[in-house]
């Protein structure tokens, strides 16, 4: 470092900021701060709208999950999965397993919420589709498959969020190439629940931690305890969540461009940097670790120290064992 970057570090680290290498650290101490913040504070700083008085009616009992699906010829083939060497259909339908697994593992729960499974298909191929019907044939709840309205990414994911906005449940978001631990439902729910009726606000989960965040994305978050791990807040994530319709309701705002994902020309709109990563501005954001699921599109898109080998044998269709 010369000592022109030298002099700008000093006079600006006062200040709270720091000049740094790339790809180096970029959290200072904190100052101040007590060792293990108490409740209070912490809902403190959750406190977004300035801690007015919340009395919400929201219904946790219900958790209506929308599993968005595209297995066509063309998709199947230029997506040929890195991590697996397998065609995307294989890899669909062990993420898909992985998924009804985990609802049926919920549902052996005591205090299991009512769960619903919406299947959204943006025009599978009979043959892929039929896979994955077969596999929803082992759901122990309610489950439905529907045809997106309109095809392309964009608008499969925009109605899914519509078909939220309206109702009064949790809803989880989840795309088709997501494996996931057998505990990852309960667990979202159970974590939600809990931080919900602690703070009387609603928040947003995402199933798993970014390798990016580790790199060059080192920000101060929050740690918190959930009965079986710890939960991390976050500033970003995918188009992946967990959170409550009322949410979609009240930011739809922040929902309404997810349409453009997909779209050559207008892509950027649609981005989770200009659409919902926006709510976290309003409302916490939390990430399990260890990671609850991993998204099986490359190395770069898991969770750290993320067992992805495991679940892909342990849900092994049975026409491959």
């Amino acid at each position: 470092m010369n000592d022109v970057l030298r002099l700008l570090r000093r006079s600006l680290r006062p200040f709270g900021y720091d000049v740094r290498k790339r790809n180096t650290y970029n959290l200072l101490p904190f100052r101040s701060a007590d060792p293990l913040p108490c409740l209070d504070r912490v809902r403190q700083h959750f406190d977004y709208d300035g801690g007015t008085d919340r009395k919400s009616s929201s219904n946790l009992c219900t958790l209506k999950i929308i599993y968005r699906t595209c297995l066509n010829q063309e998709r199947n083939l230029k997506a040929h999965s890195k991590l697996s060497e397998s065609p995307l259909v294989d890899t669909v339908e062990r993420c898909f397993l992985s998924l009804v697994a985990s609802v049926n593992a919920a549902l052996e729960e005591e205090d299991a919420p009512h769960i619903e499974v919406l299947i959204l298909d943006d025009r599978s191929e009979p043959a892929f589709l039929d896979r994955i019907q077969r596999v929803a044939g082992q759901l122990r709840c309610q489950w439905t498959v529907r045809m997106s309205a309109a095809q392309g990414q964009g608008a499969s994911l925009h109605q899914q969020f519509d078909l939220a906005r309206n109702d009064d449940a949790l809803f989880y978001f989840c795309e088709d190439d997501y494996i996931h631990e057998n505990r990852a439902v309960y667990e979202m729910w159970a974590f939600y629940r809990q931080i919900f009726q602690l703070t009387n606000r609603h928040l947003v989960l995402h199933p798993q931690e970014h390798e990016s965040l580790y790199d060059n994305s080192h920000y101060p978050s929050y740690l918190v305890l959930s009965p079986f791990r710890h939960w991390r807040s976050v500033s970003d994530a995918t188009h992946i969540l967990f959170t409550h319709s009322h949410v979609v309701r009240d930011y739809w705002n922040y929902f309404e461009n997810t349409k453009f994902v997909g779209d050559y020309k207008n892509r950027r709109l649609g981005s989770e940097r200009r659409t919902t990563n926006l709510l976290y501005e309003h409302l916490p954001c939390f990430v399990p670790i260890p990671a609850l699921a991993g998204h099986l599109q490359a190395v770069r898109a898991l969770p750290p120290f993320f067992d992805w080998r495991r679940l892909w044998e342990t849900n092994r269709p049975p026409s491959s064992a």
